[in-house]
């Protein structure tokens, strides 16, 4: 399975904020990385969240995503988009993906892998991210019984998609509070392989036990940030 991935992307009517973020040009950048994907044949595109950024006003919020929306829905090629802190802030789920259209994270099972997406827009008790109440540290995932239940079930390998992060390497303010408890039932059930996240912009590469960690640099920092993994 080749997938095309990007993330981080923070698109916005604003040219730079934080000092390194580009976020206006990164329209013109998933033009680009669907271009890519497409010249590549992949099969499939995940986005690992954080497709735009907060406006001055949500009726912009709303005419920037149906911009990104446009190019997604002209490429022949599927989308799988997860929602990170900055879409949560602006949107509610609903919303977002009825501006997106079918990009709405659904497992995927072919070729004896299964891909497993992961909702971690919640605060570590329990409360979904709301539109203005979201806090990109404070990230938890309370699925931990439903997620071991779906992996105990297949015989398939297992590959986890999340926009937050997980790696024990990267900055504990990025990571799920609850995450060694997640990675422990990860590694308990030998049929993970990797895990692929977002939210750390410089990105990260590390292994532990028998699960690979991948973090891809942000779209928003970067030239040519975006990606093909074949699985």
């Amino acid at each position: 399975m080749k997938i095309g991935i990007f993330t981080d992307s923070h698109y916005s009517s604003q040219k730079i904020t934080c000092g390194k973020r580009y976020n206006s040009k990164s329209l013109e950048k998933i033009k680009q990385a669907y271009a890519f994907f497409e010249s590549q044949k992949c099969d499939l595109v995940i986005c690992l969240g954080d497709l735009i950024d907060k406006e001055a006003s949500h009726e912009t919020e709303v005419a920037n995503l149906k911009e990104v929306a446009k190019i997604i829905r002209k490429s022949a090629i599927k989308t799988i988009c997860l929602m990170g802190n900055h879409d949560a802030f602006a949107f509610t789920e609903t919303e977002f993906y009825e501006i997106l259209g079918d990009c709405k994270p659904k497992n995927v099972k072919a070729e004896g892998k299964t891909l497993l997406f992961l909702d971690a827009c919640y605060f570590k008790n329990g409360k979904h991210y709301l539109p203005g109440d979201t806090d990109w540290t404070d990230t938890f995932y309370p699925h931990i019984e439903d997620l071991k239940k779906q992996i105990d079930e297949t015989t398939d390998d297992v590959y986890v998609f999340v926009h937050q992060n997980m790696d024990p390497d990267i900055r504990e303010d990025h990571c799920l509070h609850n995450s060694i408890e997640i990675n422990g039932m990860l590694q308990e059930s030998g049929k993970v392989k990797a895990v692929y996240q977002g939210h750390y912009h410089p990105g990260m590469e590390s292994k532990h036990g028998n699960i690979e960690y991948f973090t891809f640099s942000a779209m928003c920092e970067n030239v040519n940030a975006h990606y093909i993994l074949n699985i």
